[in-house]
């Protein structure tokens, strides 16, 4: 097993997918202690290490206000004929009400993070990752403070980071290595490298084949899991079963709102996984996706900017709402094409999401940028 003799503490703003916690967790079993601090807890079944709890606006109307910074952005690149792939926006306060909200939330809870970073003794880790490539202070003091102390800077970044929030120019300046968990990131920034988060399947059991072929013999079970239906495209989704329900016997089941193990044992009783349509909030999968896999569902997803033919050894069924109904006839009526695609599945997790293998592509990193050894 690989192992490197250096200390980490990662500071994220939340647990993001649970991403940010694998990554800590990957990295204490390989020899390197590892700690997380966040400074919100996601409405999810996350777990956490030290995690702050401040307050965070999850109203309708905060929802609705990020959703319009986002489509002011679309609207933006549109009118500037900017590629939506490579265009990469830079951080600032949208205005002044903006700015004062964020300097007053940061005062506000500036007490309880610095008490949390003592008690981490945060001075005594050799690297820091700002996890979401920002600081939790707006103009970057903390991140700044660390590289003068001789600290290693790492910036992670996830989800929508460098879509539409854009990067913050302090922290890109000062970062020793900079890393993200998504293909489209690599497009945007000049000096960025991919990983494979970190998935650990060691307690997904994979569906035993006497009971999966039993189950399709009667009728052929589809899943679909979103956690936002318009940003998983699920209206394109339910249009497409529609469309398959015509011609075919097939049970849907729409699963939202519930708990991972709840999921995770639905998900045993299907045959078919759909992920997402028109993606709107990624590139192609995430978590969903490598649990249905893991499980040995063969998954449909969508992808986009070119993802579906730089990923190696693509696993998935590639489909897009004109696609989706077709892609899923074939599917149904194929046995074997079905069971070659449960059992490559699962086979394809282990390779390239498996901490093991992640581990040894960030030490890959860490080497090459002069962060370890």
């Amino acid at each position: 097993m690989l192992s490197m003799n250096k200390t980490v503490l990662h500071i994220a703003p939340e647990n993001t997918a649970g991403v940010p916690y694998n990554v800590m967790k990957m990295q204490n079993m390989h020899g390197m202690q590892a700690r997380l601090l966040t400074f919100y807890k996601i409405p999810f079944d996350f777990p956490e290490d030290v995690c702050l709890n401040l307050p965070l606006p999850r109203s309708k109307a905060a929802m609705k206000w990020r959703e319009f910074k986002q489509a002011n952005l679309q609207s933006k690149l549109q009118k500037q004929q900017f590629d939506q792939w490579t265009f990469l926006p830079y951080f600032e306060p949208k205005n002044a009400a903006e700015k004062a909200y964020m300097k007053l939330r940061e005062n506000r809870n500036k007490p309880k993070f610095l008490k949390a970073l003592d008690d981490l003794n945060a001075d005594s880790f050799d690297i820091i990752h700002f996890d979401g490539g920002i600081d939790f202070f707006s103009d970057s003091q903390l991140a700044r403070a660390l590289k003068m102390k001789g600290k290693k800077i790492v910036n992670c970044y996830f989800g929508d980071d460098l879509r539409t929030r854009g990067i913050v120019r302090e922290m890109d300046e000062i970062s020793d290595l900079n890393l993200t968990f998504e293909y489209d990131h690599t497009l945007r920034h000049p000096d960025i490298n991919f990983l494979f988060f970190p998935f650990d399947n060691s307690e997904i059991n994979y569906i035993d084949d006497e009971i999966y072929n039993s189950g399709y013999k009667e009728k052929i079970k589809i899943i679909h899991s979103p956690t936002q239906r318009i940003i998983k495209g699920t209206p394109e989704i339910l249009a497409a079963i529609e469309t398959v329900k015509k011609s075919r016997d097939i049970e849907f089941v729409l699963a939202e709102n519930m708990p991972r193990e709840e999921l995770l044992k639905l998900k045993q009783t299907c045959h078919i996984a759909i992920d997402q349509i028109g993606n709107r909030g990624g590139t192609g999968y995430g978590i969903n996706s490598l649990e249905s896999l893991s499980l040995g569902l063969p998954t449909i997803t969508d992808m986009n900017c070119g993802m579906d033919t730089w990923l190696p050894e693509n696993p998935f069924i590639v489909a897009n709402k004109e696609t989706l109904a077709e892609k899923l006839t074939g599917l149904i009526d194929d046995e074997s094409y079905r069971l070659a695609k449960r059992e490559e599945s699962r086979k394809w997790v282990d390779k390239y999401h498996s901490y093991s293998s992640v581990f040894e592509k960030l030490t890959e990193y860490y080497k090459k940028a002069g962060i370890a050894d």
